[in-house]
């Protein structure tokens, strides 16, 4: 019997982390804005410019914090914060690993789902990258093509 597997990020306590930094840095700018003081140093002034910055960065990095993907015999599942995205195994061409970034040489990598109606979209996990390396990347890349492979038959592509 093949069972349901879901799948957080393996960097998940690294987003927590910094949505808290950026929400506490956001919250500061609003109430140093709001109530229309001027930061006497300049350790405040930088304290502000990270905050106006952190106010689009915190909600982005709960949103990847709470990612999930769920496997299941009929498909996978992408699951996150005003998201939901399924692809049955029979309409996915392909399973891919997109390798993004190249900041001195890390980069992250994430699993391409494609479709053979031309749609493509990335899992939330596992993926792997230098803010938290997922030791099991490999194997549950493996796993999930396996899975596919099996659901869509002999014409599957299961790359290297």
């Amino acid at each position: 019997m093949v069972h349901d597997i879901e799948y957080i990020p393996a960097q998940q306590r690294t987003w927590w982390t910094w949505a808290g930094v950026a929400t506490v840095l956001a919250l500061y700018t609003l109430y140093v804005s709001t109530v229309g003081r001027r930061p006497d140093t300049s350790i405040g002034s930088l304290l502000v410019a990270l905050g106006w910055m952190a106010i689009p960065a915190a909600p982005w990095l709960a949103w990847m914090a709470l990612g999930r993907t769920r496997i299941n015999t009929d498909g996978i599942q992408v699951v996150r914060p005003l998201l939901s995205r399924t692809a049955r195994w029979h309409e996915i061409s392909a399973i891919d690993v997109d390798q993004v970034g190249g900041y001195r040489g890390s980069y992250d990598y994430w699993i391409r789902i494609s479709c053979h109606s031309g749609t493509s979209f990335r899992l939330p996990a596992p993926m792997t990258s230098h803010a938290g390396r997922d030791p099991l990347f490999d194997e549950r890349l493996q796993e999930i093509r396996h899975r596919w492979s099996e659901a869509h038959g002999p014409t599957a592509r299961e790359p290297e």
